[in-house]
């Protein structure tokens, strides 16, 4: 008796698993191709891994750099930031829901310069592990204004000045792109934090990022 043709969904899958080797290697090379930098770092600042365009970010030795205590910033204090926000993303976490993703700004070494934009996220792996996420500017289109403006009920001057802080920028910088004095900027800054149900500038720059990304 001839076997009752299968239904199309009881095929037998097509084998998609790669060796581990195989599987590595590739996906070092499609990292390659990203046009963002991409690194693995420890909760020490010590580097376990970057992509071709972090490698490149990292020889310009213009906001991140790499030394013996690791990764490190332009000035004290941004190497500071950034090796603190390392130690909380990439510390053991046992019982402690996910952390959320961390968004840090480190300025370039030029005056005009808009700075590299970082989103660190946990890795769940056994070291834990934070995974760094660099846009550099030329690949990271404005926040759109009208989108931020709807989405909060912002002013004109509340979303520019929101759009400027997504984009990386220090609040004094955001006062002088926008021509106005650092102390109407923290009060269009605290009018924000109100519209937008948020206590500060990360949490804030995380959430304009998250409504912002699909209309970029």
């Amino acid at each position: 008796m001839r076997e009752p043709p299968r239904h199309p969904a009881a095929r037998e899958p097509h084998a998609t698993a790669l060796p581990a080797a195989c599987d590595a290697t590739l996906l070092s090379e499609l990292l390659d191709q990203l046009l963002i930098g991409v690194m693995l770092a420890d909760a020490s600042a010590q580097l376990c891994y970057a992509n071709r365009r972090a490698q490149e970010l990292l020889a310009e030795h213009d906001s991140l750099v790499l030394g013996p205590a690791g990764l490190g910033a332009a000035s004290a204090r941004d190497t500071r930031r950034l090796r603190h926000a390392l130690a909380l993303m990439a510390a053991p976490h046992a019982g402690i829901p996910a952390l959320p993703t961390r968004y840090l700004a480190l300025p370039r070494r030029s005056p005009q310069g808009r700075p590299l934009l970082l989103r660190l996220s946990p890795l769940p792996s056994a070291p834990p592990r934070a995974a760094i996420f660099i846009t550099p500017p030329e690949h990271s289109p404005p926040v759109p204004r009208e989108a931020i403006t709807e989405a909060f009920g912002l002013t004109p001057r509340e979303a520019a000045l929101a759009g400027l802080l997504a984009e990386g920028h220090e609040l004094r910088d955001c006062a002088r792109l926008l021509l106005m004095g650092e102390g109407t900027a923290r009060n269009h800054l605290k009018h924000v934090f109100e519209k937008t149900v948020k206590h500060s500038q990360s949490a804030l720059v995380a959430e304009l990022c998250r409504i912002a990304g699909p209309c970029r």
